[in-house]
């Protein structure tokens, strides 16, 4: 791994120690001896890394599975996407599904 991807994770690790701290960002930045700027810059970095990463046209593997035909109720759709299986109802926010295909869509590290 480069110095570079090191000092990458380590910030994807802080961001994700602030994110359970419930501390302000102010407040975490002290704590962790960190600045305001650096906290910002490495929190859009990583965010713009995320992005182009997940729609830079690259593709996802699609397994294919003859399965019989499921039973559907009435306006009712479900969705199978990398490995979860997710029902979608009339009354649901697209909002929070559009948010869940993307967390899908990101590969773990």
């Amino acid at each position: 791994m480069t110095a570079r991807e090191e000092l990458s994770q380590e910030w994807r690790e802080r961001l994700e120690d602030f994110a359970q701290s419930e501390m302000t960002v102010q407040a975490w930045c002290d704590f962790n001896r960190v600045s305001l700027h650096q906290y910002y810059y490495w929190r859009r970095r990583l965010k713009a890394s995320e992005t182009n990463h997940a729609t830079n046209g690259s593709w996802m593997s699609v397994s294919v599975v003859d399965t019989p035909p499921i039973p559907t109720t009435p306006n009712r759709v479900t969705l199978r996407i990398a490995g979860a299986e997710i029902e979608v109802t009339p009354d649901f926010d697209p909002r929070l599904l559009r948010a869940v295909v993307q967390a899908l869509a990101v590969e773990p590290c």
